[in-house]
């Protein structure tokens, strides 16, 4: 228990930077646009109706009928969610804990195995923070953020609302515990050939797959079933399955690491 605390508080140490400045900058951007929408005093719709007008000048000052510009029913200018941007958080926490917290770790005399499991249950409470953050934050900027500013969010992208509040918290979830154990992966055997075949196949898989038409069509149906899945259960068993897949690829890694 006092090493699993130790490590708690090397993995916040080496990431409190890193959280502030994010904070810092999602402060500082919601403040930037609702000021300008409060100042411009901006309505979409309207903006499009007055354009519409204008045209409608125009054609009385040239005598073109014909005259036509074609104005969609609303002008929007969106941004992204405030709370998804703290999944940002999601790669820098799979980067830089397995880069800065191994050390230390072995250093305070603690085993791979006992920092290993470490690892994944702040990987498991981080991605159960950040889901439960955007799961209670999306009714509010339904109902709020929305009369101001115009935004879009995972769980409206994704259609995850249909699982109602709890399926989409659960959805979340284990999508962002594979994304964490993903990146882990990656970065847990950086000087291993191993890991350099991994980052190869990585990043030559989806462009292949996306330019041969053969492979094109299992590309989509992965990362429709990934993320579009209209069965909970199965989301949840597919994206958790994988999840297994890079953890046991990491403790491949790990279990052998001296660096």
């Amino acid at each position: 228990m006092n090493k699993m605390k130790v490590q708690l508080q090397v993995s916040w140490l080496r990431m409190k930077l890193a959280i502030w400045i994010l904070i810092a900058a999602i402060a500082v951007s919601v403040i930037a646009n609702f000021t300008i929408n409060m100042a411009l005093g901006s309505d979409p719709q309207q903006d499009a109706q007055d354009i519409a007008a204008a045209v409608g000048e125009l054609r009385e000052l040239t005598g073109n009928n014909d005259l036509s510009i074609e104005v969609p029913s609303e002008m929007e200018n969106v941004n992204v969610s405030s709370a998804n941007m703290l999944l940002i958080l999601l790669p820098l926490l799979a980067i830089i804990l397995p880069l800065k917290t191994f050390r230390p770790m072995m250093n305070f005399g603690d085993s791979r195995r006992r920092y290993f499991a470490g690892l994944l249950g702040v990987y498991a409470v981080s991605a159960i923070i950040l889901a439960l953050v955007n799961s209670l934050w999306w009714p509010f900027e339904q109902n709020v953020i929305r009369t101001y500013s115009q935004t879009y969010n995972l769980i409206e992208v994704f259609d995850w609302e249909q699982f109602g509040f709890i399926g989409a918290f659960l959805y979340q979830t284990v999508f962002y515990f594979f994304v964490l154990t993903l990146f882990n992966l990656l970065f847990s055997g950086l000087k291993s050939p191993i890991s350099w075949i991994l980052w190869t196949v990585l990043i030559a898989a989806i462009p292949i797959g996306t330019s041969i038409a053969s492979l094109r069509v299992h590309v989509a149906d992965f990362f429709l079933a990934l993320l579009f899945n209209d069965s909970l259960v199965s989301a949840i068993g597919l994206n958790l399955g994988l999840s297994l897949v890079w953890i046991a690829g990491a403790w491949l890694f790990t279990r052998r690491r001296t660096f």
